[in-house]
């Protein structure tokens, strides 16, 4: 479900929703496997460790040397569905390979039970270079809310807000020659620079077209939702056009650029953000209904752009061809 790279390694997570995943978060090393077609995956950081994680949908390195995750605490298991622990935050120290993190998340963070199953990926924020003074914004993609962790005051508090939710126009989705509707809220959440020692969150939820902005001086503030202008607070930056339903995407600085992992097309697209966003705006720079069907995960390291795809609507809906290879990833 997720890739990401971090020196010369490779993660790649793999959610527990069947019956036989020996490890939820994993790696290839690029130095000595990438040579290979179809190379094992290696659990991290090492197969007694990675059992005390349940089940991890996607990671975000931060400058820091740290790896940081949502493990769901779910096994997905369809119609047999068992939380084995509680969801929470995990950071791993990349250069000692160990956990230094775990935060359950609070009650008031968890408004359903099966929100844990929405939180299905991770954006970090560091100020300053200060590796203490670091955030975390975990999208509920279910229940329709923003999860902010802070690292030094080791809290959490939740946002909500109506941009948060699913466009119900954009529901319907044809991908793989399977045609189904989902409802899924704010999937993805990437950082551009802002005002001062604020960024810009720019923000979309799967089921939509639709590309949302706010301050991270709001997210950050755990008291903004009592201010009478909160709502006020968030922008509407338009829209990507029909059709352009999208899982994550990440942002480049050098050339601010915006680069989009859109299920909807089976594509990997782009928006140069100094210009208006508009579906004339969006350049697609790779398609392939077969090769990038579901591009699940889509992360910018360095000047390249990292995309997995995971035939996941086959995987739901009808069955995986084990003849053919499923899961492709692109540099």
């Amino acid at each position: 479900m997720g890739v990401e790279k971090v020196g010369d390694r490779l993660f790649i997570t793999i959610p527990r929703r069947r019956y036989g995943i020996i490890s939820t978060l994993n790696y290839i090393n690029l130095d000595r496997d990438s040579h290979q077609l179809s190379p094992a995956l290696k659990p991290y950081p090492n197969y007694s460790t990675s059992r005390s994680l349940t089940s991890v949908y996607r990671t975000r390195a931060d400058s820091c040397g740290r790896l940081w995750m949502v493990d769901t605490g779910m096994i997905e298991i369809p119609d047999n569905r068992q939380q084995v622990q509680p969801p929470a935050i995990v950071v791993f120290d990349l250069n000692r390979d160990r956990q230094i993190l775990r935060y359950p998340f609070k009650s008031t963070d968890i408004p359903s039970a099966n929100t844990p199953t929405g939180l299905a990926s991770i954006t970090v924020d560091i100020t300053n270079d200060d590796c203490e003074n670091a955030f975390a914004y975990v999208p509920d993609l279910t229940t329709y809310g923003l999860i902010v962790y802070s690292l030094k005051q080791n809290d959490s508090w939740r946002l909500s807000h109506n941009f948060f939710s699913f466009n119900p126009t954009a529901g319907n989705l044809n991908i793989a020659g399977l045609r189904f509707q989902w409802s899924d809220g704010i999937f993805s959440l990437t950082l551009v620079p802002g005002a001062g020692n604020c960024k810009t969150a720019y923000f979309h939820p799967l089921i939509g077209t639709q590309e949302f902005s706010v301050s991270t001086c709001v997210l950050q503030n755990r008291t903004a939702v009592s201010d009478p202008n909160y709502w006020s607070f968030f922008s509407l930056l338009g829209d990507r056009g029909e059709g352009s339903q999208a899982t994550m995407h990440d942002y480049h600085p050098a050339s601010r650029v915006l680069f989009i992992a859109e299920v909807g097309r089976d594509a990997v697209s782009c928006w140069n953000t100094a210009e208006p966003l508009v579906s004339t705006n969006i350049a697609i720079l790779a398609q392939d209904s077969q090769r990038l069907s579901y591009p699940a995960d889509l992360h910018v390291t360095g000047n390249d752009v990292w995309v997995i795809a995971n035939s996941l609507p086959r995987f739901g809906y009808s069955r995986l061809d084990t003849n053919s290879y499923n899961f492709y990833i692109y540099r």
